[in-house]
């Protein structure tokens, strides 16, 4: 018999990724008598605070690298395979790529009981435009080598499921989704509920009144995101709406930049209000009247979760882990991925239609509340 708590260790390559996808995994293992320990970088400092004060997991630094960077990925590594063998998880959960891959190598290599790789978006595709796209191959054969390391795979979207088999990163038989899909559902009171203090205050900190037609778009700045589809729409949306405002919350990737036209086209854009980077999202859903996440591939579009949750319907793309964030016509309206002129027809048809926005955004908080609840 043992004589000391269940453990298990959690990889991820951000603090934020880690507050994001498993503060509440971690405060309901502590619940059940588990010891839970995470490894994130140290940096930025107040994220991982966040994270550490959100979950109360015992919290390790290791300085994984977003970026391929052989010396320092063999230095992480080499900390991180310290920090296990210290820990001696009986589970550990490796996610997100670096932290997954690095994570599975020393799973497998101390013989972690139970090993299970989280997936939440595809590297390999993610990175399929843009420069990274020179990198596919590297990054298709680091995925097959991390799912190889697991006991379990779980991916955080059912397209995402399928095409990860389809690619032959895992076998159909070692890969699942937990329910609907994501990491861990969404919080849907604080989304349907804001503090109305916050919303008042945010409106007035944006210039945004009540009345203003606002687009929100919630991501990186990357062309991954569909970022440029959207800054080459926005004239077309404009024009036909003078009076909208495009809400960007988010800041350019430097690892994946835009083209040179969508840069133009962001510092040219007519009405754009830009926030860096927002802690509480749920202040900011209600000052929208559209949602759109333009994507050209996601693990699972939380944001469209989170926005519907509120209530605000979602104009989404086609594309691999988007499209499983809402049911087109039903939630959301869909456009192709990467379709710039149906993507400026469909803001516009949403800003201009008061009772399709009605419909779509009451169904798709009934939607999301019925499929992505956290209980």
């Amino acid at each position: 018999m043992k004589d000391r708590p269940q453990t298990i260790l959690y990889t991820t390559t951000t603090a934020i990724a880690s507050l994001a996808f498993f503060s509440e995994h971690f405060g309901h293992l502590r619940r059940q008598g588990w010891d839970v320990h995470s490894v994130t970088p140290a940096e930025p400092a107040d994220q991982v605070q966040r994270a550490i004060d959100a979950s109360g997991a015992a919290h390790h630094a290791v300085p994984f690298a977003r970026e391929i960077s052989p010396r320092r990925d063999l230095t992480a590594l080499g900390q991180l395979l310290g920090v296990a063998a210290r820990v001696r998880p009986d589970v550990i959960n490796f996610s997100t790529p670096k932290a997954g891959l690095l994570g599975g190598l020393v799973g497998a290599a101390l013989g972690v009981p139970l090993r299970v790789y989280f997936i939440h978006g595809l590297r390999s595709e993610t990175a399929a435009t843009g420069r990274l796209a020179l990198l596919r191959p590297v990054l298709l054969m680091m995925e097959r080598l991390t799912a190889a390391c697991a006991h379990e795979v779980l991916c955080v979207s059912p397209s995402n499921r399928d095409e990860a088999v389809a690619l032959g990163l895992v076998p159909a038989s070692k890969i699942r989704v937990l329910g609907a899909g994501s990491p861990a559902g969404i919080p849907v009171e604080r989304y349907a509920q804001p503090d109305p203090a916050a919303v008042a205050a945010a409106r007035e900190e944006l210039g945004l009144p009540e009345g203003t037609p606002v687009v929100g778009f919630v991501a990186r700045m990357a062309p991954q995101k569909g970022t440029e589809e959207l800054l080459l729409a926005w004239a077309q949306v404009h024009a036909q709406v003078p009076q909208a405002r495009l809400l960007l919350v988010g800041v350019p990737d430097p690892a994946n930049p835009l083209s040179d036209e969508a840069m133009r086209a962001f510092r040219e854009a007519p009405g754009l209000v830009q926030v860096e980077f927002e802690k509480d999202m749920s202040r900011l859903y209600p000052l929208m009247t559209v949602h759109t996440l333009p994507s050209r591939h996601e693990g699972l579009g939380m944001v469209v979760l989170e926005a519907g949750a509120y209530g605000v319907p979602s104009v989404l793309t086609d594309a691999s882990g988007v499209r499983d964030a809402g049911v087109a016509d039903e939630t959301c309206l869909q456009v192709p991925a990467g379709d710039v002129p149906a993507l400026a027809d469909a803001l516009v048809r949403l800003l201009s239609d008061a009772a399709l926005r009605e419909r779509l955004g009451r169904q798709s908080q009934a939607w999301v509340s019925e499929n992505f609840a956290q209980e």
